[in-house]
């Protein structure tokens, strides 16, 4: 079975109108969903949230998700958001899947014009093929109903078909990672909460714990550690000095917020911690695995 994500906020970066990369398939939205589609979609179909909700949310929507072959949409969510981490380590910003349904957006625009025979023959050509309601039944379940996410940057909006089929890829090879290493659960799901949390200090907390997370047995000495196995997780050769320093100036940051003595954070100073975090995830894909802090310190040390 198919289920499919509007995603908010992006924009479609490739020609054609799909990018097919199984069990993944990128789609631009072709039509306007009109309120009347979706009244038709609350009185005729299986709607788990207000159509109204639906409508809001599908005006930020420019693009669609398709995640095939799962047999239930909490399947369908695993595979999204494993997906979204890899997209976010590919440098697409994040962004936000507000609902999932069974059929396609560009199926259920114009429905409504679509059941009634005198008002399908003034359709736009191309919109009179799509889902009709006594043919089929669609069902819509919430997911993220929000607008609160914070987004890295304009350009990064932009979905190109090398990032998206680079992402799939990327996205396999940590499933498999994740299936071996149970702690990377964490990991995921703080990094997708982290952009979805409005204020900027709280997010840049849920980035740092999703951090963390790779290194659950490090309980001391925290600041010093983490940026020593995270310059040598994430760089090499003499490149591990800076990026040592950058991590103790951000964690830094971090303690300052965790302990209340920094009120607000810049969105450079969230972006930064953001980096570390991507840096980390495109690790473990380019190591593919979770290396412990033992073999981190005998890989510095040998």
């Amino acid at each position: 079975m198919d289920f499919y994500f509007p995603l908010l906020f992006l924009v479609p970066g490739f020609e054609g109108p799909a990018i097919d990369c199984p069990p993944f398939r990128l789609a631009r939205r072709k039509w306007e969903t009109s309120p009347f589609d979706l009244a038709t979609l609350a009185t005729r179909h299986k709607l788990h949230l207000p159509y109204q909700s639906m409508d809001v949310f599908l005006s930020s929507c420019n693009m669609e998700l398709c995640v095939q072959g799962k047999t239930t949409v909490i399947e369908a969510i695993d595979a999204l958001n494993t997906l979204r981490v890899a997209l976010y380590a590919s440098g697409v910003s994040p962004f936000l899947c507000p609902f999932a349904t069974t059929h396609s957006i560009n199926e259920y625009s114009g429905i409504n014009s679509r059941d009634s025979e005198t008002l399908r023959a003034k359709m736009y050509p191309g919109m009179e093929v799509g889902l009709k309601s006594d043919a089929d039944t669609l069902e819509a379940w919430p997911f993220e109903l929000s607008f609160q996410c914070a987004l890295v940057d304009e350009g990064a909006l932009r979905v190109t078909a090398d990032a998206f089929v680079e992402s799939v890829g990327k996205a396999e090879r940590l499933g498999m990672v994740l299936l071996r290493t149970p702690q990377l659960t964490a990991v995921l799901s703080a990094t997708i909460a982290a952009p979805t949390l409005g204020h900027l200090g709280q997010s840049l907390l849920h980035v740092w714990s999703a951090v963390e997370a790779l290194f659950p047995t490090v309980n001391s000495e925290l600041s010093f550690r983490l940026a020593l196995y995270l310059a040598q997780l994430n760089e090499q050769g003499s490149k591990r000095q800076d990026y040592y320093d950058t991590v103790r100036s951000a964690y830094a940051i971090r303690s300052k917020v965790a302990h209340g003595s920094k009120a607000n954070v810049s969105t450079e100073e969230w972006q930064q911690g953001w980096k570390i975090l991507m840096d980390s995830i495109n690790a473990l894909h380019r190591r593919n695995a979770l290396p412990s802090e033992q073999e981190l310190l005998a890989e510095l040390l040998s």
